[in-house]
């Protein structure tokens, strides 16, 4: 399988017959439904040959569900899949599980929940499954297919839950309208993630200030947004969507949000204040291209902000909306959080109910 460039490097399970049967038992789904199509090779992923590489993975029955809902949203146009597989950029699919399936897949949700190790092998097996279907079933291996300049060990495989039982906040699958007993999976494209180091926080305050402070990189949204949004194709068709912008994921310790919730701040809160307080140069974000303009000059998109164009001192919100800073907590109760840059799309779709 190796010489067939099955892989992602690592050794694989076998995907025997009987293997694969086994796995197909973890959905009610028929093994020929197409989930998508799945570029840049245009291979159809069935559930079958999803199941074929979940075996390959490492993955169990139980697991196989949230690895299907990951790819259902892979599938919706507003990921952007294409660009995401085929781009020099350093990026990956970041894969987010809410509710009582990341239980009932034996998701570590604690400490060192994106490490190595026996306690995250469902963690491990779900990331590198996800991976390994855009591999053999989109035809985007490295060196062809797969352009990155180098690439980034993330692209290995991501997967982690929320922290639920320790959150001060309701589940972020609550905030897209889930009902907290329903189980959710979100996947965002990403490049990172850099740590935040908290040790030194004093109140609130000094983490909020903190987390902004990753924004100070330059291409971090960097408040593209004024100039409108780019569209890519779908597939071989001629439809058109346009780029998302771009959603930065915050993973935050139990113990950083609980630092802001007895403070008196809400997600919400949270949320508005990174918004309002991570900003980005007006100028920096025109640009040496300028905006576009019409005949007479004026600004096609937020003409309420072309009066401060020739103010070198203005500023615009780094991201166009507070949603854009996706809150989400997990891992060990430490003084640290971890900040991913968002790139392409994100999407959240339900988990199958196999209970």
């Amino acid at each position: 399988m190796e010489e067939r460039d099955w892989s992602d490097g690592m050794p694989i399970v076998p995907p025997t017959p009987a293997a694969v049967e086994a796995m197909l038992k973890g959905t009610r789904r028929d093994p020929q439904d197409v989930v998508m199509v799945m570029e840049p090779g245009f291979g159809l992923a069935t559930v079958e040959k999803i199941a074929i590489n979940a075996v390959m993975a490492g993955c169990q029955p139980a697991q196989f569900p949230i690895l299907l809902a990951a790819l259902e949203c892979i599938a919706q146009p507003e990921m952007n899949h294409r660009d995401m597989q085929v781009s020099g950029h350093t990026e990956a699919p970041l894969i987010l599980v809410n509710g009582p399936a990341a239980a009932r897949a034996g998701i570590n949700c604690g400490t060192s929940a994106m490490g190595p190790g026996v306690v995250n092998k469902a963690n491990t097996a779900i990331g590198r499954a996800l991976r390994l279907c855009l591999i053999n079933i989109g035809y985007c291996k490295a060196g062809a297919g797969d352009p990155n300049f180098i690439g980034l060990p993330t692209k290995f495989g991501m997967c982690i839950a929320e922290n639920e039982e320790v959150s001060p906040w309701q589940p972020y699958h609550v905030d897209k309208g889930f009902r907290p007993d329903e189980s959710a999976v979100t996947v965002i494209t990403v490049t990172g993630p850099t740590d935040i180091l908290d040790n030194a926080s004093k109140n609130h305050e000094d983490t909020l200030n903190n987390i902004a402070s990753m924004m100070f990189y330059r291409h971090a949204g960097g408040g593209s947004w004024i100039k409108g949004r780019q569209s890519a194709q779908v597939g071989h068709t001629n439809q058109r969507v346009e780029y998302q912008s771009p959603y930065h994921p915050v993973i935050l310790s139990p113990s950083r949000a609980v630092i802001l919730a007895e403070a008196g701040f809400s997600k919400r809160d949270t949320q508005e204040w990174l918004h309002e307080h991570c900003r980005a140069s007006l100028r920096d974000a025109i640009g040496p291209a300028g905006m576009p303009a019409d005949a007479d000059g004026k600004w096609l998109r937020h003409r309420e902000l072309q009066r401060l164009a020739d103010d070198p001192d203005a500023t615009i919100p780094a991201l166009e909306t507070p949603e854009q800073y996706l809150l989400f907590v997990t891992g060990g109760s430490t003084h640290y959080a971890n900040f991913f840059y968002g790139t392409y799309g994100i999407a959240t779709m339900p988990v199958e109910d196999t209970a």
